[in-house]
């Protein structure tokens, strides 16, 4: 596969952001120990995403397979990406974040990939570029609908708390 610089800048930015979600879910299954195993998956899967991703571009030139950025831009990716280190930082530093806060920007980043619909970039005519490109669309589904679940916990706790202060 041959890919211009700017294109294999933005996979390399793709398969970093991926590592450091993983690495920011990581950080919060010690954070948040009570709910560590939820956590470690996540971090997991987010490794496996970028482990998918590096698979694609390690490909034999000769594949017909190509890279389209599309609305997905450099800068975009860049300032996601800082803003995940930020995350990170956060969160090494004790910064106080509740498991309510650090729900809601996992599942902003999560469907924030989504709508960038950063997983339809890749396309290929092989088998196996259509198997990589439909698992992680279906990964992507799935996390969102996890990570919906499991804020759905602690919206019901707000709504029990709120009402046992109006009593």
């Amino acid at each position: 596969m041959k890919l211009n610089s700017d294109q294999k800048e933005l996979v390399e930015l793709f398969v970093r952001q991926e590592v450091l979600i993983g690495k920011l879910y990581k950080l919060f299954s010690f954070r948040y120990p009570e709910h560590k195993a939820f956590w470690a998956e996540m971090a997991k899967e987010e490794h496996l995403h970028a482990s998918w991703i590096k698979r694609l571009t390690e490909r034999d030139p000769t594949d017909e397979f190509k890279f389209s950025q599309g609305e997905l831009r450099l800068n975009n990716l860049a300032s996601s990406i800082e803003s995940i280190e930020g995350l990170i930082s956060g969160v090494k530093n004790n910064r106080e974040f509740p498991i309510t806060q650090a729900v809601s920007m996992a599942l902003h980043l999560e469907k924030a990939l989504w709508e960038k619909n950063v997983f339809h970039c890749f396309d290929g005519d092989s088998a196996e570029v259509r198997k990589i490109m439909d698992s992680l669309n279906l990964e992507q589904q799935i996390h969102i609908k996890k990570m919906d679940k499991f804020a759905w916990q602690f919206q019901n706790k707000k709504v029990d708390q709120i009402e046992e202060k109006e009593c």
